[in-house]
């Protein structure tokens, strides 16, 4: 069973990491790196999403969506390809994609 409090933990505090991290400077010059540090903080959530969901056996995770009611997932369990969702009460279910 997936530690709930960590995964919850996770996906309430990516929405507020990332906006944490914005600017708001209208007019970017050509060097700029706005946006950069929105990136960064969402590409940790997605690698700790990506770690535990390989702790829970699963493999080749991809495609990490974050949406309003949890997260979802594709990946391999076994042979079989699935689509993970993460609530956000931090409930891990999985379906099978194809027959």
């Amino acid at each position: 069973m997936p530690n709930v409090s960590v995964i919850a933990a996770i996906l309430l505090c990516a929405p507020l990491a990332a906006l944490a991290q914005t600017s708001t400077n209208p007019n970017p010059g050509p060097h700029s790196t706005l946006g950069t540090e929105s990136t960064t903080a969402t590409g940790i959530v997605t690698d700790q999403i990506k770690t535990k969901l390989e702790s829970l056996g699963y493999t080749q995770v991809r495609d990490i969506v974050s949406m309003p009611d949890g997260v979802t997932a594709k990946a391999m369990k076994g042979d079989k390809p699935m689509t993970i969702a993460i609530d956000s009460t931090g409930k891990v279910t999985e379906s099978q994609i194809g027959p």
